[in-house]
């Protein structure tokens, strides 16, 4: 007996979470949190102990509730790439800073972060755990530096959960991996952007950096935001591939993790070029900066990619009636997030920060996603032609797997936090 039980990113993207109970064994594949919301959103409650924990990468919609289990009293290992349990840390950590300074609890505290790390094993990519009668691998997924798809091999089925994953080289890492894969039974995939392609991604480059050209020559800031884990140092290299010479600024976490990604060189397209762009930016280490930097046009990478918080807030207060500036939203937008209310209403709208602006600066929207598109989607699926696919994390899971049964695959979004299907 095989059973599936979906904890959490039912028609969402975030909190992912998914039990796979062998009847021998009980596997958990994140455990992430919703942090759009105040105090973030966690997935169903896991009833009863686990075996291990595969962690697919680092961003918090899917490792962001897992010191929640060890504040229960939990025991029970969690695997993932070395680089993914730094990453972990530090995201865990800015969860409990932001909850402190926003006044709520955010479930756990730093002693379950610790303890997490306690039971953290790194391991490789490609190098098979073996648990009592399941065979566990993860898979290079090409989304950030150490994300993975986790493959599971059973007695009886091929399990593949695909974490969050893209099929086009970025500047800072290769493609997925799909070689050398046995023959697939159940596939778990995301369906981020199951409804929408991506544009040309050389073509979203150019548009970048010329308008980031454009608005530092009239003298304006490019506030560029976007995610601290992967997203900021690809704009990084997108700027040194196109010689910007304005100063480049870096404020936030994107700093922290900037330093940890160029401590693993193996993992990235362009290590060599990042390291040295990593000595030669400046990093933004005091808020007095702040006021300082857009005296003069300059380019400012900073967090959060949805503007929900982080530094972007204190610059968003002293732009936002500069129309000589532009304000880049370089990722995706969740629903009720500032970043999505703001491209549908020209107003950021923050509640945690008691803010509602009128935003003059032009603010531009550009697709820099490191998630596979509409296309690469069925391209991966039939390329891996599983006899069964669930589809989650996605703004539309039922809608995508209406559209695949409508090709003459089985596919089933889950309805509901805790629905199983046994197979």
């Amino acid at each position: 007996m095989l059973q599936l039980t979906f904890n959490g990113a039912i028609n969402e993207v975030g909190r992912s979470a998914i039990l796979v109970d062998t009847g021998i064994e009980r596997i958990l594949l994140d455990y992430g949190s919703n942090i759009n919301e105040v105090p973030p959103l966690h997935p169903r409650e896991i009833v009863g102990n686990i075996d291990a924990l595969f962690l697919s990468h680092a961003h918090l919609d899917h490792s962001g509730s897992i010191p929640l289990l060890f504040r229960k009293g939990m025991e029970f290992p969690v695997y993932g790439l070395g680089i993914t349990k730094r990453l972990t840390k530090l995201l865990l950590e800015d969860t409990i800073k932001i909850a402190k300074r926003e006044g709520y609890h955010p479930g756990f505290e730093k002693r379950d972060v610790r303890k997490t790390m306690r039971n953290f094993v790194s391991i490789r990519y490609r190098e098979p755990i073996k648990l009592k009668e399941t065979k566990v691998t993860l898979i290079h997924a090409g989304h950030i530096p150490g994300s993975s798809m986790i493959l599971i091999e059973t007695k009886d089925k091929n399990i593949l959960y695909t974490g969050d994953f893209n099929d086009r080289d970025t500047m800072l890492l290769e493609k997925y991996d799909l070689k050398k894969l046995p023959n697939i039974d159940i596939l778990i995939t995301e369906s981020t952007y199951a409804n929408r392609e991506h544009p040309d991604r050389k073509k979203v480059e150019h548009e970048f950096v010329k308008l980031v050209n454009e608005t530092c020559s009239n003298d304006g800031i490019s506030l560029v935001t976007g995610f601290a884990v992967g997203r900021l140092q690809e704009l990084l290299l997108v700027l040194d591939e196109y010689n910007v010479d304005w100063p480049i600024y870096m404020d936030g976490m994107g700093i922290k993790a900037l330093r940890i990604i160029c401590d693993y060189p193996q993992l990235l397209r362009e290590y060599e070029r990042l390291r040295k762009l990593s000595k030669k930016i400046n990093f933004v280490k005091r808020g007095s900066m702040r006021k300082k930097i857009i005296k003069r046009p300059c380019v400012i990478l900073t967090t959060s990619g949805m503007l929900s918080g982080g530094p972007v807030v204190e610059y968003i207060k002293r732009l936002h009636d500069r129309r000589d500036s532009t304000l880049f939203l370089t990722g995706f937008q969740v629903k009720n997030t500032p970043g999505r209310i703001l491209l549908q209403t020209g107003r950021y709208i923050n509640p945690n920060e008691a803010l509602d602006l009128k935003v003059k600066m032009m603010v531009k929207y550009l697709d820099f996603s490191a998630h596979v598109g509409r296309s690469g989607l069925f391209k991966t699926i039939e390329k891996l032609n599983p006899s069964k696919i669930f589809c989650i994390h996605g703004d539309d899971t039922f809608g995508f797997a209406k559209e695949l049964c409508e090709m003459g695959y089985n596919a089933i979004a889950p309805a509901f936090m805790g629905e199983s299907f046994t197979i």
